[in-house]
């Protein structure tokens, strides 16, 4: 007689700590794999950032640039370069162009006036010959102002009213700097720079020796500028020189 046999469980089956384990190790990689994508996303919106930030300030440096570059004459300088520089305080610089050509700075011309007399054009508010280029520390943005329509910055000042925004937040600092191609005023030969401070201690009347970047701004021929912007605790630097192919004596 053959005996029926109970069949045996099956012994492919998972047991409850497996698959606890199992699950375990589901949500680790789960999270792992969160965290990666998170943080890819952060790098990639950091990345963008930065190629913004770069690029505006690139675009302001040039502006400057172009508009110095055309200058006449600097006007007005605000916290120049120097043993009194102060990071925090305002800063600006002042200059008038002739950009359309007609001789006259907006509607104002030359004094003494050439013969004939030149035909001043009405001031282009795209365009304006009269700038001061501003920057006020506390809200850490870089403005452009139009002298025709606001009031121009004097040392006396702590914003730059008026102004519109070049280089909207993220800068930590703009520093100009002027030289003068004057080098019989250079006090430190080997460097072949004339600072308006060596031209500011010469005789007059090139100089006056007051410490104050005021009449030596005749002798100006060149300026640097340099910007610094900050964005996640990284910080870049833009400099430029900058010659005055149109100053006037």
């Amino acid at each position: 007689m053959t005996r029926l046999r109970t069949p045996r469980g099956d012994d492919s089956g998972f047991t409850l700590v497996e698959l606890l384990v199992a699950m375990v190790l589901a949500v680790v990689l789960m999270a792992v794999t969160m965290t990666t994508v998170v943080n890819s996303q952060d790098v990639v919106v950091t990345t963008k950032q930065q190629q913004d930030i770069n690029e505006e300030a690139r675009q302001a440096i040039n502006r400057m640039a172009r508009d110095i570059r055309q200058a006449q004459r600097v006007v007005t300088a605000v916290n120049p370069d120097g043993t009194a520089y102060n990071a925090a305080k305002l800063t600006a610089v002042r200059f008038q162009s002739d950009f359309d050509g007609d001789s006259c700075i907006g509607t104002t011309a030359p004094s003494p006036a050439p013969i004939p007399a030149p035909s001043c054009n009405p001031s282009n508010v795209g365009n304006p010959e009269d700038i001061t280029y501003c920057f006020q520390p506390g809200v850490r943005q870089l403005f452009i102002i139009d002298n025709k329509v606001a009031t121009p910055v004097t040392a006396a000042d702590t914003t730059c009213s008026g102004g519109q925004p070049l280089l909207a937040g993220n800068v930590v600092s703009f520093k100009v700097q002027y030289r003068s191609n004057q080098y019989r005023y250079d006090l430190s030969p080997t460097d072949g720079v004339t600072t308006w401070s060596e031209v500011d201690a010469a005789l007059p009347p090139a100089g006056n020796g007051d410490g104050v970047l005021n009449q030596e701004l005749a002798e100006v021929d060149s300026v640097t500028i340099e910007v610094k912007v900050e964005l996640g605790g990284r910080t870049q630097s833009y400099r430029t020189q900058v010659d005055l192919r149109n100053r006037s004596r």
